[in-house]
């Protein structure tokens, strides 16, 4: 029993340090044109996992699309639940947190449906967004938006 409530609130702590904030390795602003690597998942994996109605979609970007300057508004829209700024082991399935993934690197773990990026002139890049549950793990299955593609026009 202490197990896996130390992990729990060891993740829960890892999680809240991190949210709001660019992830602290690479560089998500390289050139990325491979194909996108899985999903991370958790160590436990999603089996004993909430499942949730909701649905994210990336609006802003769009696929393909050549967008200018450095810095980038990121849109997301969710249906069927709510963005909440509360960090919970108390699972509601219609609440959660967007995660954002900058050439398959988690870059921001957000509490918003719209959040400036800084990008490099002259460059590609992937982008996908994720619905996760309060905890700051995904819902099983997981909700994920298809990946997108796009460049930021040279300077």
């Amino acid at each position: 029993m202490r197990r896996p409530l130390l992990v729990l609130l060891t993740a829960l702590l890892v999680c809240v340090a991190a949210c709001g904030s660019a992830a602290p390795g690479g560089d998500p602003s390289s050139s990325a044109t491979a194909a996108p690597t899985p999903y991370p998942t958790p160590s436990g994996g999603l089996g004993h996992r909430p499942s949730t109605p909701v649905k994210i979609s990336l609006l802003a970007p769009t696929n393909s699309e050549v967008v200018h300057g450095t810095t980038l508004v990121v849109k997301v829209s969710i249906t069927g639940g709510m963005v909440t700024t509360v960090t919970t082991g108390d699972i509601t399935p219609t609440k959660g947190h967007v995660h954002l993934y900058l050439n398959n690197q988690l870059i921001l773990m957000s509490y918003t449906l719209s959040q400036p990026i800084t990008v490099k002139p002259g460059l590609e890049y992937t982008m996908y967004a994720e619905f996760v549950a309060q905890d700051h793990f995904p819902f099983a299955p997981r909700d994920v938006t298809p990946t997108i593609f796009f460049t930021v026009a040279p300077a």
